[in-house]
């Protein structure tokens, strides 16, 4: 693994996916760009779903990222939404696979424990982390700030495997 590149990070939602890059330096991450791709409710799964696909494709051939790191799927109690969720994040391993690009995958505890220090932290207090880190960040959507969350996570881990394997 290089010491700099870029790291996409995804939060995956049918309605709503968060994507952000960073880059990932030897001591820090530097904020790249960030933003959701948002699909319309009337159209058919298909589409929906294609949307995506294409706006994922967009942003990878634009910044070029050498990792993709996804928030890993939880249960909701809703088996339709999940269904949905799982669709949606299917779409995200299909890109990287097709671009050939590693992907890693992190629980929501894990992501909330690196990015704020406690496993349960709620939504706002990611964002609030995600603005102190990146202090001229504007941040209108939490699903694009989840998905910063998960690459700066991804970037703490590889960090920690490095110092592991160094010594």
């Amino acid at each position: 693994m290089e010491n700099n590149y870029l790291i996409l990070g995804v939060d995956p939602g049918l309605n709503f996916t968060g994507w952000g890059i960073i880059e990932s330096l030897s001591n820090k991450e530097n904020h790249i760009s960030h933003g959701v791709i948002k699909t319309t409710k009337n159209h058919s799964l298909g589409e929906r779903l294609n949307t995506i696909y294409e706006n994922r494709n967009g942003i990878i051939d634009r910044y070029d990222p050498k990792e993709i790191s996804v928030e890993k799927i939880f249960s909701n109690s809703n088996p339709d939404s999940t269904m949905k969720l799982g669709k949606a994040r299917g779409i995200v391993f299909l890109v990287a696979a097709r671009k050939k690009l590693k992907i890693s995958e992190y629980s929501p505890n894990t992501i909330k424990k690196n990015l704020v220090g406690y496993g349960h932290a709620d939504k706002n207090q990611i964002k609030k982390m995600i603005e102190r880190i990146y202090p001229n960040i504007e941040i209108e959507n939490e699903d694009s700030a989840d998905a910063l969350a998960v690459a700066i996570c991804h970037s703490m881990q590889a960090k920690s495997k490095l110092n592991v394997k160094g010594n």
